[in-house]
């Protein structure tokens, strides 16, 4: 259902982005540009709320994102194709320990090119919350791209989260901050940081529990929807 909801949202929206291959057409502003909406597309978005899922608690899920592209002239030098946005499709899993730590896994793909990612995250109840207290959490994260012969990017994430639950549904938002390194053949290797901000709210239809999210990460903005069972 998730992924039926994206793939409706890019029919309009999305031309064919084509594969990563052609970095010699790039100047180094242009690379940069590049590696910029690709770390805005790979970088972690959990999609979760601050609280702690508990020592017994998993999530397992799928979710979709759309992620506008901010230089189409650069990624169509690099591509051989064009785009405003990208798509990607994942898959994640989370475990609560004890103490308030959960700690998660994904992997995912953009369908339109070869890109694939694998990334992990560690989330820390700063406050646990209750029927009066928001929760409020830290999130660290970490991911890598690959599938893109002679490009490699890592993405480190650092967020703060706070939420609020209601009965069956409890919005949420949070801060943070990603750094980016990107090494590419032929091109001067680029580190970089870019701020983060999203709102979100998670919600439960009988066995599934279901979240959207809005994300700007620098300036490309993301729409993400997660389907999946979390208790």
């Amino acid at each position: 259902m998730t992924f039926a909801i994206a793939a409706s949202m890019a029919t309009n929206t999305q031309a064919t982005a084509g594969d990563l291959s052609n970095f010699s057409a790039l100047n180094q502003t242009e690379f940069l540009a590049v590696s910029k909406d690709l770390a805005a597309v790979t970088s972690t978005k959990a999609l979760e709320p601050a609280a702690s899922l508990g020592f017994t608690g998993f999530d397992v899920s799928a979710s979709s994102s759309m992620t506008k592209i901010q230089d189409g002239a650069a990624w169509a030098k690099v591509s051989g194709g064009s785009t405003s946005y990208l798509m990607q499709t994942k898959l994640s899993i989370s475990k609560g320990l004890s103490g308030g730590w959960d700690v998660g896994g994904f992997v995912s793909k953009v369908p339109s090119t070869h890109v694939s990612v694998a990334g992990v995250q560690v989330k820390y109840a700063l406050l646990e919350g209750n029927a009066i207290t928001p929760a409020i959490a830290l999130r660290g994260s970490h991911s890598r791209m690959g599938g893109v012969s002679g490009m490699t990017l890592n993405n480190t994430g650092l967020d703060l989260l706070i939420s609020k639950g209601f009965v069956g549904v409890t919005p949420y938002l949070g801060v943070g901050t990603v750094y980016s390194s990107a090494q590419a053949t032929g091109k001067s290797d680029e580190s970089f940081t870019q701020s983060k901000s999203f709102v979100g709210v998670s919600w439960n239809v009988l066995l599934v529990n279901l979240s959207a999210e809005y994300d700007r990460t620098g300036k490309n903005t993301s729409m993400g929807l997660k389907a999946g069972v979390r208790f």
